[in-house]
């Protein structure tokens, strides 16, 4: 997990999505969609460190070890947050900030766009940790993260500029733009319709 040139899948072994996302990811299926507050609660740095110690190694982690839920939730957005350029690459990061100019009614058509215009990799990654997402808000009544206290929390462990770190105003548009994703997902990752159907 430690920071490297090139994209997500060449720092991965050619994986389609990170082994540390799918085994983080599966183990909050199993046990953390009804945990208060996940994402917003920290770890020890050591026990993060001695994970992310474990995967660069190759070596196999087992979250089940630590007892604690709230390890592979910090252990993914750590992984997210270290990657040398962001998920959502530095290229949208303009058109994403743009966001909160454009029409409500618009809005979802135009992450749609933004997010087709991802390399294919990062663009499959991106679905496969947004369905992920909006599995957690759709038990939001337990564990108060809401698609806008989801954003709240990812947003900036999705997208950040080439240089420094998001400035303030940056805050409020990458978050209504990572609040649609998740709020919208189906709609904003459905494939395009080819054609027409013939009877």
């Amino acid at each position: 997990m430690q920071r490297a040139s090139g994209s997500i899948r060449e720092k991965n072994k050619q994986a389609l999505i990170p082994l540390v996302m799918t085994q983080s990811v599966s183990y909050l299926k199993e046990h953390g969609l009804r945990t208060e507050g996940l994402f917003r609660r920290s770890v020890r740095v050591q026990i993060i460190k001695d994970v992310q110690k474990l995967y660069n190694l190759g070596k196999p982690v087992s979250f089940q070890q630590h007892g604690d839920v709230h390890v592979p939730a910090v252990i993914l957005k750590t992984f997210l947050r270290e990657l040398p350029e962001p998920l959502l690459t530095f290229a949208p990061y303009q058109q994403v900030l743009d966001i909160t100019g454009v029409e409500s009614s618009l809005r979802i058509s135009r992450c749609k766009q933004i997010v087709e215009s991802l390399p294919e990799h990062n663009r499959e990654v991106l679905r496969y940790l947004v369905t992920f997402l909006h599995l957690v808000s759709a038990e939001s009544i337990v564990n108060k993260m809401s698609p806008s206290n989801l954003a709240c929390v990812w947003g900036v462990n999705l997208l950040w500029p080439p240089k420094g770190s998001v400035s303030l105003s940056a805050l409020a548009p990458i978050n209504v733009f990572t609040e649609i994703l998740i709020e919208h997902c189906d709609a904003v990752f459905r494939e395009p319709v080819v054609g027409t159907a013939t009877a």
